[in-house]
């Protein structure tokens, strides 16, 4: 069963209110009980002692029983006290006890040792109130002795101290009561801004990622979480812009190879041809088909290269043997557009040799495209501070600065007139900048007015000595 974080933390809050009040409770009780009782037990050991001394001074037996008054005034004023005296031979001499408990008259402290705490008895009357007393014994004049005992009833202190301790239960109920309102409400008013948290997250839709959480009289926790939150939404909202217009530019590079295929043969079944046309035809299409394999292999490509799950394997690569390798493997490319390839490079980089083959036939097929016949593309590497930097450069038309940032999204061309949309999917710089992440590097263009260079560039931790 699921409860609010209101009610948790009323609960909680009751709990410990409950628990500080019982705690406090319970240790004034014993305050008071252990006050009750050391007060009853000096007020014993003083009247004992003073009435010892009182006795000390009479004559004999008969003389106490003569000045009885005296001696029974050190009791009077509490029915709970009471005083009863024997002498030698166990006559009882006075008898003042208002309450009729019994007094027993064993251990009696001599009249020559000190009566402290220790001589207090405890003991119960038949309705199981309990009593302290002392007996102690004191030498007359004539030098009989007689044993003098006082004791006192807590039946009117254990009924004070269980209307005390009714008292404070009856506090702690009313306190608990009164914790659980107040909690619920100050709990209900601090966790507001969550609430308003909430609606505004309700409100947040596909179509509503600009909405973000309130962050006014937000207090400090949930200000870090709501900052996280509206952090989380804006990436959430570049990430659904970017999907969107990914599906947008793939919806429309896909239409103009299927429209071209479907124009081509409706043209063609219009009316007879002749099988040099019906090739022709169909080389076209088979083009086309290319094109449309190329866009979707790039995708997947692009797709698979942002999942958690894709693994590099990370191989020792010679740079310059990679790159002689990538320009023979363009060797027919270059010598049909009368473009020369020069490779300057040394060093060794640590990366996966597809990937890395894949990323600089990318920016070599790039460069091609763009470089006016007679030109040279120079392909370099060496090492930086900073790991290993490779470079694919070439002559050219430069490219305007405010197109500079926009190279590496997918399916961005700058112009028609830099766009070979034939052969072209839009998405090979895009790749080369996922496979340049997937190393922990990066990809960078500098374009000036007759050079544009792009580097690869390799951290340390992918470097190899």
């Amino acid at each position: 069963m699921r409860h609010s974080l209101t009610a948790r933390l009323t609960v909680t809050f009751v709990v410990i209110t409950v628990a500080c009040f019982s705690i406090v409770g319970m240790l004034l009780f014993k305050a008071v009980s252990r006050r009750i009782y050391v007060h009853d037990q000096t007020n014993i050991m003083l009247d004992a002692r003073h009435l010892r001394r009182l006795a000390q001074e009479l004559k004999s037996p008969d003389d106490v029983v003569t000045h009885q008054d005296r001696l029974i005034t050190v009791v009077l004023g509490d029915d709970a006290n009471g005083l009863r005296v024997f002498d030698h031979q166990g006559r009882l001499l006075i008898d003042h006890v208002p309450m009729g408990y019994d007094i027993p008259v064993k251990p009696v402290v001599p009249d020559d040792q000190r009566i402290v705490p220790e001589s207090i008895q405890s003991w119960k009357d038949r309705n199981g109130a309990e009593i302290r007393g002392v007996a102690t014994a004191a030498t007359l004049k004539n030098g009989d002795s007689v044993t003098i005992a006082v004791a006192r009833s807590l039946a009117d202190r254990m009924a004070l101290l269980a209307k005390y301790r009714s008292d404070v239960v009856l506090s702690l109920f009313t306190g608990l009561l009164i914790a659980v309102l107040l909690s619920y409400l100050l709990v209900r008013r601090a966790l507001r801004p969550l609430r308003a948290m909430t609606e505004s997250a309700r409100a947040i839709h596909a179509q509503r990622l600009s909405t973000r959480m309130p962050l006014e009289n937000a207090p400090t926790e949930l200000l870090t979480l709501a900052t996280s939150l509206n952090e989380m939404l804006a990436r959430l909202e570049q990430g659904f812009a970017r999907v969107w217009q990914f599906t947008v530019d793939l919806a429309h590079d896909l239409r103009t190879p299927i429209g071209n295929l479907r124009g081509a043969n409706e043209v063609a079944l219009n009316r007879h041809r002749s099988v040099t046309e019906y090739e022709t035809l169909l080389g076209s299409n088979i083009e086309e088909c290319d094109r449309v394999s190329r866009t979707i292999e790039s995708v997947l490509f692009l797709a698979r290269a942002e999942s958690p799950q894709f693994a590099l394997q990370r191989v020792a690569l010679d740079t310059a043997q990679e790159l002689h390798r990538i320009a023979d493997y363009f060797e027919g490319l270059s010598s049909e557009a009368n473009v020369a390839l020069r490779v300057d490079a040394s060093g060794s980089v640590q990366a996966d040799r597809d990937l890395f083959r894949r990323a600089v036939n990318n920016l070599l097929s790039n460069a091609l495209r763009y470089t006016p016949a007679g030109e040279t593309i120079r392909m370099h590497a060496s090492h930086t501070e900073r790991g290993m930097d490779v470079f694919v450069e070439n002559p050219g038309r430069g490219i305007d600065p405010e197109h500079l940032d926009k190279l590496f999204d997918r399916f961005y061309r700058v112009d028609r007139s830099r766009s070979d949309s034939a052969n072209s999917t839009g998405l090979g710089l895009s790749i080369v900048k996922s496979i340049m992440e997937l190393h922990g590097g990066s990809v960078s263009v500098q374009s000036q007015s007759n050079v544009t260079r792009f580097t690869l560039h390799f951290p340390d931790n992918t470097r190899s000595g």
